[in-house]
């Protein structure tokens, strides 16, 4: 399983960024082989394609502190799920996300996107 973590910085030790969008990293964990790959958030485009390369991947799990209705709906329709951890430490997040301690979101927790192209 893949793990994706929203962070300000790109080691576990980094806070879960604020808006899942806005987040300077992610951070990838696999579950089999317990290594983490850091990634310069690529930003994203309409179609929100670098999410889309995410599930393609196999990153179906997103550790967040907030995310808008367009990115929260493309990963919703992909079967991909969303997890809060607003003010976390990334490992924290994960370690709670691991022993099933987060809330899975059933909806976007910003009512419009951040910014408008």
């Amino acid at each position: 399983m893949k793990i994706l973590l929203a962070t300000d910085g790109e080691t576990l030790e980094s806070k879960i960024a604020k808006r899942f969008g806005e987040a300077p990293y992610y951070l990838i964990y696999n579950s089999e082989n317990k290594e983490i790959e850091a990634r310069v958030n690529p930003g994203h485009d309409d179609n929100h394609s670098g999410l889309i390369d995410l599930i393609n991947e196999g990153v179906l799990h997103y550790i967040i502190g907030n995310t808008g209705p367009n990115a929260f709906n493309v990963l919703d329709d992909r079967n991909a799920k969303l997890y809060l951890a607003r003010g976390s430490v990334a490992k924290d997040a994960l370690d709670a996300f691991l022993n099933n301690k987060l809330e899975r979101l059933t909806k976007a927790t910003l009512k419009r996107p951040i910014r408008k192209k």
